[in-house]
């Protein structure tokens, strides 16, 4: 461990996919429509025991929101094992939101996403340094600030007084969370993505990536990769309990992995799998055309998960899928037309939040009116409401929704859905005018999610609150593909400047 004060001119290569990176390109504007049921073909299910049911899910949720800080804290990504990004207890920001405090990581990008526990908020630097920092909820100021062996592309995880994290270096870290003094590590001689970690019953469930020369100088030379794996370490000791490699060569697993009645679940370069939580053995395997870095979603005995457009025109569109979790069979799929969809899903009170980027983007019917954007940065929703864009600084700036006959634009876009869990129907989309590379966290009757160089709230209902800009002075501008966390009235998210950010209520 060293303190803010220690320095270090150490450099190390640079990982080429950054971690949190859930953005794409993809074609026309589009539309969304719920399916229902289709054959399950491609569904391997290779065992027979018990999956787990509605009532599993529903416990493991009412579990994380009762358990003691659940108001204060955001523990791991996607709020819980479940990678629900819903904190159910958790406070956010007012409509009078603004930049509380800004961390400077010293680091090339901050790219991650932060995690919150008893007023402290944990997020590694990418690239450069790549120190694991600790920064006080409140202030922003350094707590302490911990040297791993290669920096870490996906956020850590805390519990019981722990932190949890993987790196570029293929070891993996314990860390104490109030000193920064490491536990225990374990080099597992594989390389950690944007695959963070999910602990659940003293077990840290992680996915790897696959390894292999970085140089092939010729025709003699042979190209060796090593498979990725899933792995389960125990929590206290840092010992493998098991671990599952069955991929093809050059695979990796950059989903963040879901925990929920004794599965676990997760996806890979071309299916979504669910293994024993304690033995890691197969009980089923689905093919689905997904983005490695998208990450299921598991409530009510229901898995979501997204999988983005092939490309091309012709080509089938994103889905969002709902697969039953005992059995891998669809229970829906709703089609997202020429869209990106990579980022990954949060479930809360019925609905599921999806968030996605298009080129080109149309103002289209559907809810309660047309769903359009504002011409300043902000977005609107079918009711056609104005909203707020506001820089770091405090400038406000606000103006009417584009009507219906809005020419369409050939550059990025990004849109917000929610889609009724049961039917896969899409109750309301949001649109914003910078493309969409973080998942959304629903709390206090708010989502919130990252675009292009700032953060969105939009209400449950569907009407957007707020869009705040980032500013930065170094260049390329402080692009948003951290995924936020929701703690104590404030949301914190990285950047692509290096830096950690508070919003909250002026």
């Amino acid at each position: 461990m060293t303190t803010p004060s220690d320095s270090d001119d150490s450099t190390r290569r640079r990982f080429l996919a950054t971690a949190g990176l859930l953005a794409g390109t993809a074609g026309l504007s589009g539309c969304l429509s719920g399916t229902g049921s289709e054959p399950t073909t491609g569904v391997t299910e290779t065992t027979t025991d018990d999956g787990p049911t509605a009532d599993d899910g529903q416990a493991t949720e009412d579990a994380a929101e009762e358990s003691p800080g659940a108001a204060t804290a955001w523990p791991q990504f996607g709020f819980d094992a479940r990678n629900s990004g819903h904190a159910r207890s958790a406070s956010g920001p007012g409509a009078d939101a603004a930049i509380a405090w800004r961390f400077d990581a010293g680091t090339p990008t901050m790219n991650t996403s932060p995690v919150v526990a008893d007023g402290t908020v944990y997020a590694p630097g990418s690239g450069g340094p790549g120190y694991l920092h600790a920064v006080d909820a409140e202030t922003g100021e350094s707590v302490w600030r911990f040297e791993p062996a290669g920096y870490a592309n996906s956020a850590p995880a805390v519990a019981d007084g722990r932190l949890y994290v993987g790196t570029w270096g293929k070891t993996f870290y314990a860390v104490d969370a109030e000193t920064g003094e490491q536990v225990w590590a374990n080099d597992v001689g594989h390389r950690f993505g944007s695959s963070s970690p999910a602990v659940a019953d003293g077990t840290v469930y992680v996915g790897t990536v696959g390894d292999g020369p970085m140089v092939v100088s010729g025709e003699d030379d042979e190209e060796k990769f090593e498979s990725c794996a899933v792995l389960a370490l125990d929590a206290e000791t840092g010992d493998e309990r098991w671990r599952y490699d069955d991929f093809g060569e050059k695979e990796n697993v950059e989903s963040s992995i879901a925990v929920a009645g004794g599965r676990v679940y997760f996806g890979g370069e071309s299916a979504v799998y669910a293994l024993d939580a304690d033995s890691g053995s197969v009980a089923w395997s689905r093919e689905i055309a997904a983005h490695p870095q998208s990450s299921p979603a598991v409530a009510d005995g229901t898995v979501y998960y997204g999988a983005p457009s092939s490309g091309g025109e012709g080509g089938p569109p994103a889905k969002l899928f709902a697969l039953d979790a005992a059995t891998g069979e669809t229970v829906w799929s709703a089609g997202i037309e020429d869209i990106s969809l990579r980022t990954s899903p949060a479930v809360a009170d019925g609905t599921v939040y999806v968030a996605a980027s298009s080129t080109r983007v149309c103002a289209f019917g559907g809810g309660g009116g047309v769903s359009t954007e504002t011409e300043d940065g902000g977005g609107t929703t079918g009711s056609g409401e104005t909203t707020d864009d506001r820089t770091e600084s405090g400038a406000t700036t606000t103006s009417d929704a584009e009507g219906p006959d809005s020419n369409c634009s050939g550059r990025n876009r990004g849109r917000l859905y929610a889609i009724d869990a049961a039917s896969g129907e899409r109750e309301w989309t949001a649109e914003f005018r910078t493309d969409t590379r973080s998942s959304p966290a629903v709390a206090d009757g708010a989502v919130y999610v990252g675009n292009g160089n700032g953060l969105s709230a939009v209400t449950t209902d569907g009407e957007t609150l707020w869009r705040i800009g980032f500013e930065s002075d170094r260049d390329g501008g402080p692009y948003v593909d951290s995924s936020p966390a929701v703690s104590g009235g404030r949301v914190f998210v990285g950047a692509s400047d290096g830096r950690l950010r508070a919003v909250g209520t002026k």
